[in-house]
């Protein structure tokens, strides 16, 4: 299965999709995962976040998750990256191949006919609820953010991992967001080719946690074990 987030501490939406299936028929499951000052410190709603996507991911057998990367330059720009590291621990210690995906660019796919900086929360909700056959009823709309960067990562997993979909079969725009690159023509950079694409941009777009077996919980016995001292000792004289 596939999970896909767009993460916040107060409206976290998630959609599972399963990778076997295609169009609306791929989505699984959706919901989302709320909290509020009334529920503890901010350090608890973090956790509280963090521990219920760990269990969405185990209870669903998730082995990979796409997600909406955060915006860091908001007001909450401090709170989000808070709630990111929390949510990588959780993939570094499931073992998690992770796909970020830009809020414009999951516009710009989800509504290709409009221009990104015009399109509200109103229009994606609108789009998410036309495509899955939910005109008339309520539907949320970080369901629907997460829905559309689910459809997106679902079309790069079965690019990039199935290869069920050829090169040719990609759009424009997911050629351009998957493996797209600009040789330079001109000016000082002339012959310099720059990569743009998810597949050259590990650990920025990309963060594929299977191959590091150091995770947490490892980290805690090598504490533990003295393997790694995590204080320094001075004598006070």
């Amino acid at each position: 299965m596939i999970v896909s987030l767009d993460p916040s501490i107060t409206h976290l939406g998630w959609v599972v999709f399963d990778e076997s299936k295609t169009g609306k028929e791929s989505v699984k499951s959706a919901g989302v995962f709320k909290t509020d000052a009334q529920e503890g410190l901010l350090i608890q709603r973090l956790i509280t976040q963090r521990e219920r996507v760990r269990h969405l991911l185990v209870s669903q057998g998730a082995s990979y998750v796409v997600m909406e990367a955060p915006y860091w330059s908001d007001f909450s720009t401090e709170l989000l990256f808070a709630l990111n590291q929390q949510l990588h621990q959780i993939f570094l210690d499931l073992k998690i191949f992770v796909v970020y995906l830009q809020p414009t660019t999951v516009k710009k796919i989800a509504l290709p006919k409009m221009k990104a900086d015009v399109v509200t929360k109103h229009h994606m909700t609108h789009q998410a609820k036309k495509e899955l056959g939910m005109m008339g009823r309520r539907f949320s709309e970080h369901v629907a953010d997460a829905y559309f960067v689910g459809k997106i990562g679902l079309r790069f997993y079965k690019w990039f991992f199935l290869k069920e979909i050829k090169d040719q079969d990609l759009t424009e725009a997911e050629q351009d967001l998957f493996c797209g690159k600009h040789v330079y023509t001109r000016g000082l950079k002339k012959g310099m080719t720059e990569y743009k694409g998810i597949i050259y941009r590990e650990n920025e777009q990309f963060f594929d946690y299977r191959k590091y077996a150091r995770n947490s919980y490892v980290i805690a016995k090598e504490i533990e074990d003295g393997g790694q001292q995590a204080l320094d000792t001075c004598r006070i004289l």
